[in-house]
């Protein structure tokens, strides 16, 4: 065990030292507080333009329509015009339109436009479907209030039969993002141990090290070295978000903290880490080089990347049949039973089965890799493939 740790102090201090390792803990964060500010940014500058359409009106309605409409969408009464089309043309107006009797026995009309925008064409129908739904009413002798009381949705009040089982909506939202977090360090430590040991091998430095230390301690320290690495960007990138949501968002954090089931997420999290780094260093092992590493490291990410294809099944019902497999089967369960703690009250036994199920698979999944790891740094020359994978695992360790 001291030498898995000298080992892990290496890989921590190599990569702390490391100007890229500091620059995306540093541009990470601004990349993601960029991508999640633009979508406001774009919001706020595309805010609604004027749009103006002339209107003839041979039935005396456009106020009463003017007043169903936006304050962007504007109408413009005009004397019947043969010329209307220039008119529309020359102001640059959206488009027009001709209001007579005939509208309201055909509930049809032709809206010529030259504004794509779909906002205020929308509008316009809504206010005209508005007008003719309140004519007709009215030429039928139906009382509104009666029709609009025949016509009411029922209005069910959701009571739980326990109050354990009411939805908590912080609790879901503190679930959701942290397992989002979880699956981030998860990817991007996994990701760099997967480089780290296609480098070492490239540059023969496999071979000095594995002749003081057993290949299994070895990657034990490699694993724990990158998780704390993992760690302390995820503590990094906490230490700044938390401050900016309390000040600028207004989100009570001493709140979100105390909804946070911290053993529960710290299990599965850490049996993610353990079960998908082990793959992804034994993966880089069998690779020649970091070309080959990029091509393969896209399908490995597919694997965590699994969590998110039960994730409608699991919001939609979550504690249907489909939320309870991906729960348990281990390669979901560790982002999807961190998703329903926060929707839905988990039986104790499923909580006990998917916990085995994944150290059973964290500690076979180790031992596999720690095989494929110790061949696969001292092979050089090409890439392995499946065939000689799984020979290496039928090798005994000396």
């Amino acid at each position: 065990m001291r030498q898995t740790w000298k080992i892990a102090r290496w890989e921590v201090m190599r990569n702390l030292t490391n100007k890229q390792f500091i620059i995306g803990l540093l541009i990470t964060p601004l990349i993601m507080v960029v991508f999640g500010g633009i979508p406001i940014l774009l919001e706020y500058l595309n805010r609604p333009s004027i749009s103006t359409y002339y209107v003839i009106d041979h039935i005396g309605i456009v106020e009463e329509m003017q007043e169903l409409l936006p304050e962007n969408v504007l109408l413009e009464p005009i004397e019947d015009s043969e010329s209307i089309t220039d008119i529309v043309k020359s102001s640059k107006a959206s488009g027009y339109f001709i209001l007579d009797e005939q509208f309201f026995t055909t509930g049809e009309i032709n809206l010529v436009y030259s504004d794509r925008n779909s906002n205020p064409l929308n509008a316009v129908q809504k206010a005209l479907s508005s007008l003719l739904q309140q004519k007709r009413l009215s030429a039928s002798g139906i009382d509104p209030e009666q029709l609009s009381f025949v016509t009411a949705q029922a209005r069910v009040r959701e009571i739980p039969i326990e109050e354990e089982f009411e939805p908590r909506a912080l609790e879901m939202l503190v679930s959701m993002v942290f397992a989002f977090l979880i699956f981030f360090l998860t990817v991007t430590s996994a990701s760099m141990l997967m480089q780290s040991a296609v480098q070492e091998k490239r540059d023969r430095m496999a071979e000095v090290v594995l002749s003081s230390i057993r290949a299994g301690k070895l990657m034990q320290g490699k694993v724990i070295g990158h998780f704390i690495l993992g760690l302390i960007q995820l503590s990094f990138w906490l230490a700044i978000g938390l401050p900016l949501a309390f000040f600028f968002l207004d989100l009570p954090v001493m709140e979100i903290i105390s909804a946070v089931n911290i053993p529960f997420i710290l299990f599965f999290g850490l049996g993610s880490y353990l079960m998908f780094s082990s793959i992804f260093v034994g993966i880089g092992a069998t690779m020649e080089d970091i070309q080959s590493a990029g091509n393969s490291q896209g399908l490995v990410v597919l694997l965590p990347m699994m969590s998110f294809l039960f994730l409608n099944p699991v919001l939609d019902n979550p504690d249907g049949n489909i939320a309870v497999f991906a729960s348990i089967f281990p390669l979901t369960s560790p982002t999807i039973m961190m998703m329903r703690n926060g929707l839905t009250v988990i039986p104790l036994w499923q909580k006990l089965l998917s916990g085995g199920l994944l150290l059973i698979t964290v500690f076979v999944t180790i031992r596999l890799a720690s095989k494929i790891f110790r061949i696969g740094m001292l092979m050089y020359g090409k890439n392995a493939s499946f065939k000689e994978i799984f020979k290496w695992l039928r090798y005994k360790e000396s």
